[in-house]
């Protein structure tokens, strides 16, 4: 499994570990968790598309950003996404391709309602071959 969650971590929160091969895959894996998180994913279905583009270069920044975003998107647009794809240009950003739908109550198994990434415990490193991150999120 590419994330696991945490438990114990925190009373309010909801924490989860990723791992991916490459930097791009690790930033699909947590918003796929962070999706996972909030609703059951197989229910969404991929019908909008929404480009996403940040600017910066520090990786774990960009991952918080990432995550951030996809929280606001659901707040203000009421969007959730079912299929990511990530992509890290040589000079620094991030670009995503995010496929979803508007929230149907009616249809979508909604779980939590997440508000916040946390600052605790976040992380992004590279372990061996492989990348890591530690996500706590306030729910």
């Amino acid at each position: 499994m590419p994330y696991k969650l945490l438990p114990d971590v925190a009373l309010a929160d909801v924490a989860f570990e990723a791992d991916s091969a490459t930097a791009g895959g690790l930033f699909e894996v947590c918003g796929r968790a962070l999706t996972d998180i909030m609703v059951d994913r197989r229910g969404v279905r991929p019908t909008k598309e929404r480009v996403v583009r940040i600017e910066g270069k520090e990786l774990d920044r960009l991952l918080y950003d990432f995550l951030t975003e996809l929280i606001v998107v659901k707040d203000v647009d009421s969007l959730l996404f079912k299929e990511f794809r990530v992509s890290l240009p040589a000079g620094g950003g991030l670009v995503a391709r995010l496929e979803g739908e508007p929230i149907d109550r009616k249809r979508h198994k909604l779980r939590n309602d997440v508000k916040a990434v946390t600052m605790h415990m976040f992380g992004v490193k590279r372990q061996g071959r492989r990348w890591k991150a530690t996500i706590v999120l306030d729910i």
